[in-house]
């Protein structure tokens, strides 16, 4: 990867600036990127001579919800790729810990409603689609 000073300093200021805005401490950011917390504190020096890898690189990204470009300074824009569901936008807006916290929300609603199917199959009550409205059962 690229080992221009104007890169680093590019790349330093924005990591920092993302995850502030992000409301993360550095050791949150590197356990999520699987990246050592030293590690991740010199990205954010601008006198280091330490840049990220490529995957690396791609995980910050990930986890900022950001492109690679945007990090190396590149380009202005966010994200590289428009979006296409309307969800998207409001996505953008949360920060990280709150879209993990609406992840596990939605895998915990997911575990109930298979659970209550499991429940209505094992003790083969119907479902309210498939009662009869003359037995009401």
């Amino acid at each position: 990867m690229e080992n221009d000073p104007q890169v680093r300093a590019g790349l330093s200021q924005r990591l920092q600036e993302l995850r502030l805005e992000n409301q993360m401490t550095q050791a949150e950011l590197a356990r999520l990127c699987d990246i050592p917390q030293p590690v991740l504190s010199l990205y954010e020096k601008a006198d280091s001579n330490r840049m990220p890898t490529l995957y690396g690189l791609v995980k910050l990204a990930n986890v900022l919800r950001v492109s690679t470009d945007y990090l190396l300074g590149r380009t202005n824009e966010r994200t590289g790729s428009a979006s296409f569901l309307p969800e998207d936008s409001v996505l953008k807006e949360l920060s990280v810990k709150d879209r993990q916290i609406l992840i596990h929300i939605a895998k915990a609603l997911l575990l109930a409603a298979k659970t209550k199917q499991e429940i209505m199959r094992s003790k083969k009550i119907p479902s309210k689609a498939e009662q009869t409205p003359e037995t009401g059962a």
